[in-house]
């Protein structure tokens, strides 16, 4: 069967309401206990991405209905042999061939880009969590895509982490950190941690588990920073972030991240990272406490928190673990090299 593919206009309402519903519908049946995730957030998505990256969505259609769509992630500046993508087909308009025609797409774009490193995200079922179909990961590995890496989704219902339990935690740790100062806020940083925050942030994909994927550090300075803070604002996220600064030299030691979403209950801690040369100060978990008193304090009509560390991520694993994260199931990386 033909099926037209054509891009996605980021001004086309009709198009991405229909995208929205087919990652809903997606979503409701096959990970119900994920957040859901707002309409606003695809036109935002493709009218603001993160800096010096770009997003697309491309839409397999019948008759005016889109059966099927992949959204593509491409870095423009560090990794531009690296795609990343979501592939998705209505779970009513499986079994056509809209998967298979929206994938040879996918696969001849990232030739066209002169991508040679092609990832495909897949949910599978985790230890303990709810049962997850493997028909997308069966289908990616039929089509030659092996798994790079795994990611396990981790939730935190705030109700189960009272204030006493949370108060021992703190007074627990805050021994191991009299050389640092915590510093918290909401919105765009402050001037004076800028460059700090940048310096830190660069650090990241030389410091967390990547698996077999290819993905290498990036420069992070002033001005991607406060791009990344527009793109955030554009799309309503607003940023609860805490650092440690180490207070015999001004370093920023440490940062967490949490994304809160306009009129949403749920929230997204990002990334969590401390710099090698603080490690052992039980910075993570003080920075992540004092994150999470700020959304207690401010933000009190967020009940979840949703996370995903990679499973051989043992240090931050036992960190939230501790905070009272539970899994849910895992998010795995499938990667298929293409010659150019």
């Amino acid at each position: 069967m033909t099926f037209e593919i054509r891009r996605v206009d980021p001004a086309d309402e009709v198009t991405l309401r229909q995208v929205h519903g087919l990652f809903e519908a997606v979503r409701a049946t096959e990970t119900p206990e994920i957040a859901p995730t707002p309409e606003a957030h695809y036109a935002g998505a493709l009218q603001h991405p993160k800096p010096n990256s770009e997003e697309r969505c491309h839409v397999a259609v019948e008759d005016g209905t889109v059966l099927g769509q992949t959204w593509i992630y491409l870095p423009h500046k560090e990794n531009t042999h690296y795609a990343e993508a979501e592939l998705a087909v209505h779970p009513d308009h499986r079994r056509r061939g809209a998967g298979t025609a929206l994938l040879d797409h996918l696969l001849q774009l990232a030739k066209e880009e002169k991508r040679s490193e092609l990832v495909v995200m897949a949910r599978t079922t985790f230890a303990g969590g709810p049962d997850r179909p493997d028909t997308g990961a069966r289908f990616l590995e039929r089509h030659g895509f092996t798994p790079a890496l795994t990611e396990v989704a981790r939730c935190l219902r705030l109700d189960d982490l009272d204030a006493e339990a949370e108060q021992r935690l703190w007074d627990e740790s805050i021994g191991f950190a009299a050389d640092y100062e915590l510093v918290s806020w909401i919105g765009r940083c402050p001037e004076q941690y800028v460059e700090g925050l940048g310096r830190i942030d660069s650090r990241i994909f030389a410091e967390i588990p990547l698996g077999d994927l290819d993905l290498r550090p990036r420069t992070i300075d002033a001005d991607f920073v406060r791009a990344r803070e527009a793109q955030a604002e554009a799309q309503d996220h607003l940023l609860i972030r805490t650092i440690a600064v180490h207070r015999a030299t001004g370093e920023v030691a440490a940062n967490t991240l949490i994304y809160a979403h306009a009129g949403q209950s749920h929230a997204d801690q990002a990334i969590t990272i401390v710099d090698p040369a603080h490690r052992g100060h039980r910075l993570g978990l003080l920075a992540k406490l004092a994150n999470l008193r700020q959304v207690r304090e401010h933000h009190d009509h967020v009940t979840a928190i949703w996370t995903g560390n990679a499973d051989t991520n043992a240090n931050m694993v036992a960190i939230n673990d501790r905070l009272g994260f539970r899994p849910v199931d895992a998010r795995v990386s499938y990667k298929r090299l293409i010659a150019l």
